[in-house]
């Protein structure tokens, strides 16, 4: 069920909201007094001795003091943890507990200190540097003697953070005995045999113990009154519990005109946020048990100042109005948190008949919770036997099983899994595919089977003997049940806020966020929104099942500060940090480069390839000190790493060989600029422009936007062209083929002409015509030209075709059709083919054909 927190299905999660709604408020009366841990207690000499040394005082002085006080305390607590008799819910377990974390904080803050003042003595001894050998001759005496002092004082040093991690270690493992003392007490009473309610002994002593309480609250109200004197009219006192009745039905119903005029739901919105159904379920819920809550809130103050004579009585009235404030209380906030009729402002997913059904359940289950609390607070009045005491809260947590069972129903939760608004969040699930939902429905299944299982063992548990193991299941399934419904609500909340927040056009307009950027940022929001309320429920529902809160506490900075395996420590806070400063080093080299780039290298003129490289080794040169910084944060040994590293270089150079080969070989394409960004090259029949040389690899575009990804090892290893090496200076041939016949000098005057009017073509060099060759139905011509820029070298050549086509026509220059020869199959027959008319001067292609031998 705490899986629910993570995403996914999230409206399979917001449809158990309802049942934290109504039963946070019994959490509190539901569980058995004394099963959860009791709070902390700090007592005033808790703290060590060492703990009250002034600040002023020398660290040397400290250090020697709080070690003799650690050990003086640690071994009261083993020994006092030694003694027979000690329980596992004694108080005093609390105040060796704090003693404890004290001594663990205290030889956290004093290493810190004495860590420092080691490193210092053996920075101090480095610079003495080694002691000189017999052929080098005697050390200077002054030298010799601050060598023998740093030595010293470097090995008293040492000892005394040696001792206090001595001292923190014993503290772990006391408070691990602790812990451990606890545990086994809490199973061992939770596993103690209690009477067996339907044995003839428990329901006689039961029957007895029940005629009594009868009498005596029948008795309790007549007694009360014949009791007052002269001054003390009883009748005066009841006018004034009716003047007080009126004064609260007045101020009922002018409270709840004004909750729900202010807050109330508007029935004429059709679309409300889950915020806005949210306050309007609590204003409902406020408003409609306001008028009972004041004038029943007013009968339990009145009966606390009015009946001090009769204990009885006033326990008994201020029960009674107790457990009726908890029937109305339920049943105000569970209609409104379903919302009968309104299905826009329900705070599940649930139909109209579910909710129906759902809100009897739970009503049945608030008359259940106000017996509970109505007999708790008069157990003492009427000093029941063990027998019947365990009769009536096994037939509790009977019925209150029995409704949890109900309660995790298929029918009630089958509406769930499918969700059909986005408002139920306040995230879109358009997106969710059947993987996901499929998940939420195992997950659902889960939950349903663990609640069930649950509630059946603690019925059991309770009819065959074992009360305690039955009011502990019960009572902690409530609980969390609460726990997970309030969370829930408060994560529907929170995300609906969240939501608001991302989709704000001023903040997107400040932090300059497009789509991606919202979409990351509410992922991390709803993650982090996630995570704590997680934690949350961990923290606050441990204690239902006996596991105190500090312990937990105690968990999370264990495993957040540091877990040793052997001689190694993992800090998850320290990785963290260290994964922070890296990300924060790259965005600023990432910041610098972008500066550069955009900026400062553009003011210099310089060459597109030249800036990239410079901002490309400033990236490596930011990689290098990132992660230099990380190690250094993260507290990693760099002589362990150069240790593994060489055990390991062997196979790791061969298994990297292709990585280590094309990262050396884009450092030399860098430095040595056969290719640059921005040139045109042709690489292994691949032509495009260069866009990007990264680590490994170098990225070309192509006319059509495709994009190459070519390794660096490949471009080096091979020949290949670059149009644009040292500039954009290039030539364009262009060839073309005239018939036989035509004027030859006519014709390269007309390509001169085409060539030397097109505006792209340089003077200088001169562009020229070349007859390259006789073909087999044309004469060869090649308009040789140069261009600034080759890179509109197919543009140009296109457009010299284009004008070589039209003045050809002009001045009537054929360009010939290829012949073709065909050669007949044995036996068959030449149809007459009509050939189209042929142009001016076009010489037509003649057909030979060959006799086949006889």
């Amino acid at each position: 069920m705490m899986q629910c927190m993570g995403g996914g299905e999230r409206s399979v999660c917001l449809s158990r909201a309802l049942l934290g709604l109504v039963l946070g408020l019994a959490l509190a009366l539901a569980v058995i007094p004394g099963m959860g841990p009791a709070p902390l207690a700090y007592a005033a000499d808790s703290q060590p001795k060492a703990a009250a040394a002034a600040a002023a005082a020398p660290l040397p002085d400290r250090m020697d003091a709080a070690n003799k006080a650690w050990d003086k305390s640690l071994n009261a607590i083993e020994a006092a943890l030694g003694k027979p008799g000690l329980s596992g819910t004694d108080k005093v377990l609390d105040d060796y507990a704090a003693r404890l974390r004290a001594i663990r904080e205290d030889v956290t803050s004093l290493n810190t200190e004495a860590t420092q003042r080691v490193g210092e003595t053996e920075r101090l001894l480095s610079a003495l540097g080694p002691p000189p050998d017999e052929e080098q001759g005697p050390e200077p005496a002054d030298i010799r003697q601050r060598r023998t002092t740093y030595t010293t004082d470097l090995a008293t040093w040492r000892a005394r953070v040696a001792k206090a991690e001595v001292a923190s270690t014993r503290a772990e493992a006391l408070l691990g005995r602790i812990a451990a003392f606890r545990r086994n007490t809490l199973v061992s009473t939770l596993f103690d045999p209690t009477p067996e309610p339907w044995s003839s002994v428990v329901l006689s002593k039961a029957a007895d113990d029940t005629v009594r309480a009868v009498d005596m609250i029948v008795s309790a109200p007549g007694e009360w009154f014949s009791g007052g004197s002269a001054t003390d009219s009883r009748s005066r006192t009841l006018g004034l519990v009716a003047l007080w009745g009126a004064a609260g039905i007045v101020l009922g119903l002018g409270g709840r005109w004004w909750v729900l005029r202010r807050f109330g739901r508007r029935v004429t919105e059709t679309a409300p946020t889950y915020a806005q159904r949210t306050l309007g379920a609590l204003a409902e819920g406020l408003a409609n048990g306001l008028l009972p809550a004041l004038l029943m809130a007013g009968m339990i103050a009145w009966a606390q100042v009015n009946l001090q004579d009769d204990d009885l009585l006033r326990h008994l009235v201020s029960s009674t109005f107790l457990a009726l404030l908890v029937l109305v209380a339920a049943r105000a906030f569970t209609r409104a948190a379903l919302a009968p009729g309104l299905p826009d402002w329900r705070l599940t997913t649930h139909n109209d008949a579910q909710a129906v059904r759902l809100s009897r359940i739970i009503q049945g289950l608030s008359v259940v919770l106000a017996i509970d609390v109505f007999l708790l607070l008069l157990a003492d009045d009427f000093d029941p036997t063990p027998e019947t005491l365990w009769l009536v809260t096994s037939g509790l947590k009977l019925m209150e099983g029995a409704i949890l069972v109900r309660l995790s129903g298929r029918d009630l939760w089958s509406n769930g899994i499918h969700p059909t608004e986005e408002a139920a969040t306040g995230v879109s699930l358009a997106h969710d595919d059947d993987e996901s939902a499929l998940s939420a429905r195992r997950l659902l299944w889960l939950g349903r089977g663990l609640v069930l299982l649950t509630a059946i063992v603690g019925m059991l548990a309770g009819l065959f003997g074992y009360g305690r193991l039955g009011s502990f299941l019960i009572n902690g399934l409530l609980a969390s049940c609460a726990l997970m419904g309030g969370a829930l609500i408060v994560r529907g909340v929170l995300r609906d806020l969240t939501g608001l927040l991302t989709r704000s056009a001023w903040l997107r307009t400040r932090l300059g966020w497009g789509e991606t950027g919202q979409s990351r940022a509410g992922f991390w929001m709803r993650a982090t929104i996630d995570i704590g309320l997680l934690l949350g429920l961990v923290y606050l529902g441990a204690p239902v099942w006996g596991v105190p809160s500090q312990e937990v506490v105690d968990t999370v900075v264990t495993l957040l500060t540091g877990i040793k395996v052997g001689s190694v420590t993992i800090s998850v806070v320290d990785i963290s940090v260290g994964i922070g400063v890296f990300l924060g080093a790259m965005a600023f080299t990432r910041m610098i480069q972008s500066t550069l780039q955009r900026k400062v290298l553009v003011q210099t003129g310089m060459d597109p390839g030249v800036r990239h490289s410079l901002t490309t080794g400033l990236g490596y040169l930011g990689a290098i000190v990132a992660s230099a910084l990380a190690v250094a944060t993260m507290g990693i040994d760099l002589t362990n790493v150069a240790l593994i590293a060489g055990a390991l270089s062997v196979g790791i150079g061969f298994g990297l060989q292709n990585i280590v080969n094309n990262f050396v070989s884009g450092l030399i394409i860098l430095v040595e600029r056969p290719i640059k960004v921005g040139d045109w090259v042709i690489i292994n029949g691949n032509e495009g422009l260069v866009k990007r040389i990264s680590f490994r690899a170098t990225e070309l575009e192509t006319f059509t936007q495709a994009a190459i990804i070519l390794p660096n090892a490949e471009i080096l290893s091979r020949p290949f062209t670059n149009l644009t090496h040292r500039n954009r200076l290039g030539r364009i041939d262009v060839a073309v083929g005239v018939a036989y016949g035509s004027d030859t000098d006519l014709v390269k005057k007309v390509l001169l002409e085409v060539i030397n009017a097109h505006e792209q073509v340089l003077p200088l060099p001169a562009p020229w015509v070349v007859f390259k060759d006789f073909g087999d139905s044309a004469l060869i011509f090649e308009v040789r030209a140069y261009t600034a820029n080759v890179m509109n070298r197919m543009s140009i050549a296109s457009d010299l075709r284009y004008g070589i086509d039209r003045r050809f026509r002009e001045e009537n220059i054929s360009i010939p059709f290829p012949h073709r020869v065909l050669v007949p199959a044995a036996g068959s027959i030449l149809a007459p083919v009509s050939l189209p008319a042929q142009p001016p001067g076009a010489v037509s292609p003649h057909w030979e054909t060959d006799e086949p031998d006889d």
